[in-house]
């Protein structure tokens, strides 16, 4: 029988959260009323992102999590840096044509750019690594991944490669791969630890961050907006920014636009260099060309860090680790006497199109939210294009703005059961 995940005792902590590299001081809760230019609800890589823009813009801004910065999708995610979006660019291409999928692509690089350049501008150790592989298993995902790499230079992109079996092979010591792409620009690093770096930047020029303080309600006004909070406190605020947002009273627009999911990640035990040497000859991120992908990569203390067998409904099993685990050892049987040290889990915001929702509840209340597993990238430049629409520069936003988004159906009733039975749908096709 299915159980909360919070009645499973095995593990606790993710290992992100174990291995911060720095301490954070925040404002704690917020109690009484505070004012500012912008109040930024969400302090994930979509928040954090905005909030530094504007500071840096010279707005005061206000940041509320309920949680702790970073402390749920945005810090315990696989940490693959991969350009693009979940749909893949031919998708692009079809839906939306050539100029402006050239945009979409073009937008995502400059985002891969922003990152590169923040944790070199702020000094933020996070284990940053480069190398990216998207690995075929059978002749059908050879073919989409080709079509991909096509398509990519159709959008100006030209350095992306394919890799033959032998070179795949050669690099990933599994026989399940028969090809792939290579993406010498994507990579791995410490989620969590890059948004405590961005965290203490954004504090550095004045910004106040406020942890465990859920936002539950905006008071929409014509130059001030209020937020309340389920602590009693509020933020008289001009703009509000709703990053990943999507729980608070007012918003059920923005909640049948999107569906959570849960992944989940495990660490096996450090191991040891000759060990890895026989699962990668080189230190890259890698995934699978499946729908339902497996994806893995090495951090910094040896560990594999392997996630995958997304779970798609609202209940949380017991045995993620050792469903994880038979996956990690599928691929790779060597492994088989290892011990898995950590186990986590954490969600995804996914939309019916799979695409980035941005847009405005009124002229001064902006969000952005649903960012469907392809968030690492996309988070941080769509925070900086919200900051640009905030300051008054809304061209790029709005390309995103006027994207089509449907609700899930069902309503509240049947849209989980109607989602589950789809995913469930794309996973026996993935077995084909």
């Amino acid at each position: 029988m299915p159980r909360k995940y919070e009645n499973v005792k095995e593990y606790h902590d993710p290992w992100y959260a174990l291995t911060a590299n720095r301490l954070l001081v925040t404002l704690g809760g917020l109690q009484g009323e505070v004012n500012c230019d912008v109040c930024v609800v969400g302090a994930g890589f979509t928040g954090l992102s905005a909030a530094l823009e504007l500071s840096q813009k010279g707005y005061s801004v206000i940041l509320l999590e309920k949680d702790t910065v970073s402390g749920l999708a945005s810090g315990r995610n696989g940490g693959h840096i991969q350009r693009g979006f979940s749909q893949s660019p031919g998708w692009l291409i079809q839906h939306y044509g050539l100029e402006t999928a050239r945009f979409l692509s073009n937008v995502s690089l400059e985002g891969l750019a922003l990152l590169l350049h923040r944790i070199a501008e702020h000094d933020i150790k996070c284990d940053l690594k480069f190398g990216h592989l998207s690995a075929a298993m059978k002749p059908k995902q050879e073919a989409e991944l080709k079509t991909d790499i096509s398509d990519w230079q159709r959008l100006g992109h030209k350095d992306i490669e394919w890799w033959d079996e032998k070179t795949v092979q050669d690099t990933v010591l599994t026989n399940s791969y028969t090809g792939g792409l290579y993406d010498a620009k994507g990579g791995h690093f410490h989620p969590l630890n890059y948004a405590l770096g961005v965290a203490q930047a954004f504090q550095r020029l004045g910004g106040k961050i406020y942890e465990r303080t859920a936002a539950t309600e905006i008071i929409p006004g014509n130059d001030v907006q209020r937020v309340l909070t389920a602590s009693g406190g509020s933020v008289n605020a001009k703009f509000v920014v709703l990053a990943g947002v999507t729980g608070m009273k007012g918003l059920a627009p923005l909640r049948k636009a999107s569906i959570t999911a849960t992944a989940h990640v495990i660490a096996t035990e450090p191991l040891s260099d000759a060990r890895r040497q026989q699962i990668m000859t080189r230190d890259l991120a890698v995934i699978d060309a499946r729908f339902i992908m497996d994806y893995y990569r090495f951090s910094s203390d040896n560990r594999l860090l392997f996630g995958g067998n997304c779970n798609y409904s609202d209940r949380e099993y017991a045995g993620e680790d050792m469903r994880l685990r038979e996956r990690m050892t599928t691929l790779f049987p060597i492994l088989k006497m290892t011990r898995i040290d950590h186990c986590w889990r954490g969600p995804l915001d996914l939309t019916m199109n799979r695409m980035p929702h941005l847009g405005r509840l009124s002229p001064h209340i902006y969000f952005a939210h649903g960012f469907g597993g392809q968030g690492v990238i996309l988070t941080n430049i769509l925070g900086k294009i919200m900051a640009e629409a905030v300051a008054g520069t809304a061209e790029r936003f709005d390309v995103f703005a006027k994207m089509r988004h449907n609700t899930f159906p069902g309503g509240d009733l049947l849209r989980r059961p109607l989602f589950v039975a789809a995913m469930t749908w794309f996973r026996l096709r993935d077995m084909l």
